[in-house]
């Protein structure tokens, strides 16, 4: 993926960028970070009880790299940390400029505020986005990753060879690959740089998604039958099971990560992080062994 830093916004535009949206949330759309009933995905698959819910402030926002306990992070592992001026402060959330990043995980090490998503329990998690323009080039993202690919490579198991990796990549929505959304289930595999990936082959929607407004898009996993099932504005729109959804999920712990990037990086645009929630399940009574010890699950 490409990562561009444009120059900062202009305030006045921000300001009534950030009023705009705000106004429409409140007339359309309740946040779903001050939204305490069980969405349906969760009741789904019986993850009932809640994890974090969280309305995004920048306060809240990690931006000198050390990655000490905040509840998100403006870069990834493989990354630098991103530019302060690529955020800004909504009534209702958190705006990005093109090249932003919000993950709530840097890596092992600095797992952050919130609890991890354990594969070995049924989970559900769901964020409220909404972009500044419909176009194609722009390429917001909502996804999972494990924790456990990381530079230390704990996404290596026993009886693999030294240094092949098997990790799975649950995206949660992206945009710019149709008029819809765009929802993948990827099981990785493989020695760098030869990574193998199978993922999911009707991962775009055709049914056209204004994105400027607050969607709300989620995603529930189930364990014992390795299937994941993707959700928008409160009804499922696919489903996606194995070989796609991997037994290594099983034993794997996952982090969100909300990113504003773009396809050819030739247009410029914002990306709202207006809520993020979470529920999680009891592990299924025959669950698959337990994550390894340097990896950080929820209680």
């Amino acid at each position: 993926m490409q990562n561009h830093t444009p120059s900062p916004l202009n305030s006045c535009v921000l300001a009534a960028l950030c009023l705009a949206w705000s106004a429409g949330a409140h007339a359309s759309d309740p946040l779903i970070c001050k939204d305490a009933e069980t969405p349906q995905g969760a009741t789904q698959v019986g993850a009932l009880q809640p994890l974090f819910r969280d309305c995004p402030q920048i306060a809240d926002v990690d931006f000198t790299g050390k990655a000490d306990g905040h509840k998100y992070y403006n870069g990834l592992y493989f990354t630098k940390p991103k530019d302060r001026s690529l955020y800004e402060q909504a009534e209702d959330g958190v705006v990005m400029q093109r090249g932003g990043v919000l993950a709530t995980a840097k890596m092992s090490s600095y797992p952050g505020q919130f609890p991890l998503l354990s594969g070995a329990r049924p989970f559900y998690i769901e964020a409220q986005v909404a972009n500044s323009s419909n176009h194609r080039d722009n390429f917001p993202a909502i996804w999972l990753m494990p924790i456990e690919h990381n530079p230390r490579m704990e996404d290596v198991y026993a009886p693999d060879p030294k240094g092949f990796e098997r990790w799975f990549e649950l995206d949660i929505d992206e945009g710019g690959f149709g008029p819809g959304g765009h929802n993948t289930a990827i099981s990785w595999s493989g020695i760098w740089p030869n990574y193998k990936k199978i993922q999911n082959l009707n991962a775009t929607s055709k049914v056209a998604l204004d994105r400027t407004l607050p969607n709300v898009y989620g995603v529930s996993y189930s364990p014992d039958t390795l299937t994941v099932r993707w959700w928008l504005n409160g009804k499922q729109v696919l489903e996606a099971t194995q070989p796609h959804v991997p037994e290594i999920a099983r034993r794997q712990n996952f982090y969100l990560i909300v990113s504003a990037q773009s396809h050819r990086n030739n247009t410029d645009y914002q990306m709202k992080l207006m809520g993020v929630r979470a529920f999680v399940g009891d592990a299924p009574r025959e669950s698959a062994p337990a994550a390894s010890p340097a990896s950080k699950g929820p209680p």
